[in-house]
């Protein structure tokens, strides 16, 4: 059995850096985007998708990503002297109760 390209914690710092972990990881198991596909129960084109537009992956759908592929999903506290690699503000957004 094959492992991930990804032994260490990978942290993700844009969506770029998603979509290049399920391709990634997908290849290292030398499964095609159809196999993925087949296996989380969408089509080839949702996998491409997923690999080039992340930022459209709900989280369900990375939830299912990450357990097809053997990969887990956590989010903690950032360590005190870390800085976060944010390269724009985020903008503030009404909820609009």
């Amino acid at each position: 059995m094959q492992n991930s390209v990804y032994e260490a914690d990978m942290k993700i710092n844009t969506s770029k850096d998603l979509g290049a972990i399920i391709k990634d990881t997908r290849k290292s198991k030398s499964w095609t985007q159809a196999d993925l596909a087949l296996r989380i129960g969408v089509y080839q084109r949702d996998i491409s998708n997923y690999e080039t537009k992340p930022e459209k992956v709900s989280v369900d759908m990375l939830i299912k990503l990450c357990a097809a592929l053997d990969l887990e999903f956590s989010i903690g506290n950032r360590l005190k002297n870390e800085v976060a690699t944010l390269n724009t503000p985020l903008a503030k957004k009404s909820l609009g109760f």
